[in-house]
């Protein structure tokens, strides 16, 4: 029962994290946010802590997934709590790049008009909404953890959700990852900060994309070679040469 309750927290803290992340990037009613309040810190300071706390939260994503990592957790950790234990860390890295995260006010650019405000905020909302819609077309409680701790408490054998190409995933590989690059960019104003994070996390998604690939060939084989030769990764429509 301790697994499985374990499970449940994970997934909560998931939950509150992902909400207020959205609040966070949007300068939405939120304690604090990307552009505020402001602390008072120079710019090269803040640019440091800035991207410590980003390399951090990075190193954390680009690691843990892979498979020699995930050899070595297993002699130390039951199998069923592996995935529960990886949303948990992220999404406490995820609270510590906001908790520390100093502004940098410093405005690149904005829009002042209000279609283009209007469309901007669409797109944000498209962009929060897709990963959560993505996830339930592969398998949303497997994803975070829920399924493996509920085989564990029923007792029941654990198999992992088959490859299957539906609903979003038909029109792009990624749609969780296009789904965050939309919420990274949508934005009527633009300031240093925020670039720094969407420039960052933009540069960190190509790379995870690279290595969860390499992982997915590696354990699906030709089915997943088939289907990145038809589907594209992340433009949909946008067919490769």
């Amino acid at each position: 029962m301790f697994h499985f309750i374990f499970g449940l927290v994970a997934y909560a803290a998931f939950n509150v994290v992902f909400m207020y992340f959205a609040g966070f990037l949007a300068n939405f009613h939120v304690p604090k946010s990307i552009d505020a309040p402001l602390t008072g810190s120079d710019l090269p300071l803040a640019l440091t802590i800035n991207l410590v706390l980003l390399t951090v939260f990075a190193l954390h994503h680009s690691i843990t997934p892979r498979h020699f990592f995930k050899k070595w957790l297993l002699r130390h950790l039951p199998a069923h709590l592996e995935r529960s234990v990886y949303v948990l860390l992220a999404s406490v890295l995820l609270a510590l790049v906001m908790w520390q995260w100093q502004p940098m006010p410093q405005m690149l650019w904005q829009v002042e008009n209000i279609w283009g405000k209007t469309i901007l905020l669409a797109l944000y909302l498209v962009g929060v909404v897709a990963p959560l819609v993505a996830s339930f077309h592969i398998d949303h409680y497997d994803l975070f953890g829920l399924r493996q701790v509920q085989c564990y408490l029923l007792n029941r054998p654990y198999v992992s959700p088959p490859f299957d190409e539906k609903g979003l995933y038909r029109l792009v590989r990624h749609p969780i990852m296009l789904g965050t690059l939309i919420v990274l960019w949508a934005t009527p104003a633009m300031t240093m900060g925020h670039f720094l994070l969407a420039l960052f996390l933009t540069g960190y998604i190509f790379v995870g994309i690279f290595f969860e690939e390499r992982d997915l060939l590696r354990t699906i084989g030709k089915p997943y070679d088939s289907y990145r030769k038809r589907v594209p990764m992340l433009f949909p429509f946008l067919k490769r040469p």
